[in-house]
């Protein structure tokens, strides 16, 4: 009897000290649960088995549904959770580890569900594009998309940073005026054009463009070179804030 008391002992230790082990930071990875639980290894991998559930696989033994995992840290980074869900998308990827405010982003794939052929729109087959979408966290918390309207809240306490916000907002109204400007002078000068066709002797046509699609397009040009050398705004703000934090 007294030995399999000192059996059942032993493995409990055993069990015990592999949980504190697994919990206890002796790793260079980890996953925390969306309790609060945190487990560490030297080895984490998200696994996607084609006929079976996504799941985290910790040092090739322990096993986590995606599902129960708020945060993780693998050896492609830190991530956290951006909305309910098994997959690895719905994580965002940290990109600026700062003082108080971080900042994350996504790839995710839009669809079209008409494609573009030489036989005009819609008879081509599915097109898929994969786009960045940005969020932030503040002092780790949750994590909120990088707009505006959210930073506007979350920077508040920093004169500097709603100073870039107030520009942030100018130059948007400035951008959607020239671009109504733009397509107004594109397409007026598109319809002068038509109404501008001539019948030549041969019986083809001669399209006399009017200069001022020539307008509307340099317009939109212009404004698509400037935009692509203009720091944004909104970066600019949350790094103001986190420089300021560490002075």
């Amino acid at each position: 009897m007294m030995k399999i008391k000192t059996l059942c002992l032993l493995v409990l230790g055993l069990f015990l000290g592999y949980t504190g082990f697994a919990q206890n930071g002796n790793g260079r990875y980890f996953v925390q649960l969306q309790d609060g639980q945190i487990y560490y290894a030297d080895k984490l991998q998200f696994k996607s088995p084609i006929f079976k559930s996504n799941y985290f696989l910790l040092d090739d033994s322990l096993q986590f549904n995606p599902s129960v995992v708020n945060i993780f840290q693998s050896e492609d980074g830190y991530f956290a959770r951006v909305e309910a869900g098994k997959s690895y998308d719905s994580f965002a990827k940290r990109i600026t580890d700062g003082p108080r405010i971080d900042r994350f982003f996504t790839t995710r794939t839009t669809y079209d569900r008409y494609g573009y052929s030489p036989y005009g729109y819609g008879y081509g087959g599915p097109n898929t594009s994969r786009r960045r979408i940005y969020f932030f966290s503040k002092d780790n918390g949750p994590l909120y998309l990088l707009e505006y309207d959210n930073l506007e809240m979350a920077l508040a306490d920093n004169a500097s940073s709603m100073a870039l916000l107030g520009r942030y907002k100018k130059d948007k109204l400035i951008n959607t005026g020239i671009s109504i400007v733009g397509a107004g002078l594109l397409a007026y000068g598109a319809f002068s054009s038509i109404n501008n066709t001539e019948e030549t002797l041969n019986g083809g046509t001669n399209i006399n463009i009017s200069p001022m699609m020539y307008a509307g397009a340099g317009i939109l040009g212009a404004q698509l070179v400037i935009n692509l050398f203009r720091k944004d705004k909104l970066t600019q703000a949350v790094e103001v804030y986190n420089y300021q934090i560490k002075q």
